[in-house]
């Protein structure tokens, strides 16, 4: 009759403790997440204070053949400041792309960068740029990639984009 109670109790303990996980799609460079070629930000979700440094990485997902790219980054310049635009890891090679960014300071930076020459070009999922905000106001500000933002192959053909990332900075 032991073994019985035994075996009945480990079997409800097995069977009760087995629950199935819905998965979470919340990493932004998941393809399940995207509809890929797409321009993403991450994180999408940042908690901060007032006077802080965020830093929010560019990314490139599935794309094929670029070789060159404007990102049209929109941001609350009430809310948040550019301190800092650096390039990611995306675009390296050995003969190294034309890296450029531009601030307008009204809530709006480009980034561009570009492979000089016909025969440089890069495909899969990578970090474009890092963009370093300080936090000068308390609240919830969205930074956003426009739909305005391109990218191109060796020809200067338009690669579609068919997702545009965003992330959030929740000050307090």
């Amino acid at each position: 009759m032991r073994w019985i109670s035994f075996i009945l109790t480990a079997c409800v303990s097995v069977f009760v403790s087995c629950d199935l996980i819905d998965p979470e799609f919340d990493n932004p460079l998941d393809v399940q997440n995207n509809k890929p070629p797409a321009l993403l930000i991450s994180p999408e979700d940042y908690a901060s204070s007032l006077g802080q440094s965020v830093e929010m990485s560019l990314y490139a997902l599935e794309v094929e053949g670029v070789a060159g790219m404007r990102a049209q980054v929109n941001y609350d310049d009430t809310m948040v400041e550019v301190t800092q635009v650096v390039p990611g890891t995306f675009f390296d090679s050995n003969q190294s792309p034309l890296f450029v960014y531009d601030d307008d300071k009204n809530g709006r930076i480009d980034v561009y960068s570009v492979f000089l020459g016909s025969n440089k070009q890069v495909s899969g999922t990578g970090n474009i740029a890092i963009i370093t905000f300080r936090v000068i106001s308390n609240g919830e500000t969205v930074i956003q990639i426009s739909n305005e933002s391109q990218l191109l192959d060796s020809n200067g053909n338009s690669v579609p984009i068919q997702s545009f990332g965003e992330g959030v900075i929740r000050a307090q």
